[in-house]
């Protein structure tokens, strides 16, 4: 009975780094879409989509899996940061790439996730459920970046002055 269990929860793991696999490849795909306006970074992405999958491989719990997608993530968004400073336009044509990599890596993604056996074990599918929220939100910024339509908009960092001649307030500026 223990080499049954041992054994189902080397199969759960090995499901839970398939799907982390699949998120691993959807932001590399992304990435390699996002590369012709990237730059430098793409070697960044590189790097830390190499690191992911080693993390992804030897990951032994569904804690390690789940703390691998979470620190893939966290390093794709900051690249996005870094990409988002830079101001950058895309053309049409580099958006309906991005678009067409997005959606291509979506359905892979899902599809790669649905063959992922969590049954009877809760903890298995609340990892799944993370790792595809966090794609989720991934694919959001990404296409928010791309479309130019980020929720930001011009922001002007600055300080803002209490004055008691607001208007309304009863009082006039001479």
């Amino acid at each position: 009975m223990t080499d049954n269990t041992a054994n189902n929860n080397n199969e759960v793991r090995d499901n839970l780094r398939d799907a982390g696999e699949a998120l691993l490849m959807a932001g590399s795909s992304i990435g390699a879409a996002l590369g012709k306006v990237a730059g430098d970074l793409t070697d960044r992405f590189k790097s830390t989509s190499d690191e992911a999958r080693a993390n992804f491989d030897s990951a032994t719990t569904e804690g390690e899996v789940r703390s691998a997608a979470t620190s893939f993530t966290e390093e794709a968004e900051k690249l996005l940061n870094s990409l988002r400073e830079r101001d950058l336009q895309f053309t049409d044509d580099l958006k309906e790439t991005v678009t067409a990599k997005i959606n291509e890596a979506r359905a892979n993604f899902n599809d790669r996730l649905a063959k992922t056996d969590t049954s009877g074990n809760a903890e298995a599918q609340g990892v799944v459920s993370e790792i595809r929220a966090r794609f989720e939100e991934l694919v959001a910024r990404i296409q928010d970046q791309v479309s130019n339509s980020t929720a930001d908009g011009d922001i002007i960092d600055g300080e803002i002055i209490e004055s008691d001649n607001q208007p309304g307030s009863g009082t006039t500026a001479n």
